[in-house]
């Protein structure tokens, strides 16, 4: 079960649609695994998503290499203080932050979809 949670993880993740978050709730919850180390092979996973990811995109000439310049030293920065908090939050409060953090993920993703049916309904009026 855990490499078919795997598989569809990835395959959401390559769709960006957030596999990670999916595979490490599903981890802890149906496998019993520590969040850290339902984090650590959702690192795993993340590696190999988005190297084939890049490669693609590459290909298909749909990544700006100037934003991604101008980009990549914040995206540098915040990786470490968040490998810095990672170590530092004990396994309890990092549940607990992961909890919320699905949770407002969630409610934002409620209510942008019902603005956005909104304002297609609106439109096709």
């Amino acid at each position: 079960m855990l490499i078919i949670t795997s598989i569809f993880s990835s395959v959401l993740a390559g769709m960006g649609i957030g596999g990670g978050a999916i595979f490490i709730l599903l981890s802890t919850t149906f496998f019993k695994l520590e969040q850290k180390e339902a984090q650590f092979l959702n690192l795993i996973l993340f590696l190999a998503v988005s190297l084939g990811a890049t490669i693609t995109n590459i290909k298909n000439k749909e990544i700006d290499f100037n934003l991604a310049k101008k980009i990549l030293p914040f995206l540098l920065l915040g990786s470490i203080i968040g490998t810095y908090f990672f170590n530092r939050i004990n396994e309890q409060r990092l549940n607990k932050y992961f909890i919320y953090f699905l949770l407002l993920i969630g409610i934002y993703e409620i209510i942008s979809s019902v603005i956005n049916m909104k304002k297609v309904k609106n439109n096709t009026k």
